[in-house]
């Protein structure tokens, strides 16, 4: 099975079997104050691949010139 270039991070098991979780380039997050992470899990024997998308809450906050009830 060929992973076209892209790193392996690891083999996870699902309901649906063994998928291997590969770090995929993702454009910048649009909502301040979150990281965005882009997976793709690939299937064993052909299957077509997960695309997952993982957010994290950053420290950094987003600015505040509007006060608490800016969004």
């Amino acid at each position: 099975m060929a992973l076209s270039r892209r790193s392996l991070v690891r083999l996870i098991e699902t309901r649906a079997g063994p998928r291997y979780v590969v770090q995929v380039p993702h454009d910048r997050c649009l909502t301040p104050g979150w990281r965005a992470y882009a997976l793709l899990a690939l299937g064993l024997d052909g299957e077509p691949p997960i695309r997952l998308t993982l957010y994290e809450r950053t420290d950094e906050r987003p600015d505040d010139r509007d006060g608490p009830r800016a969004a």
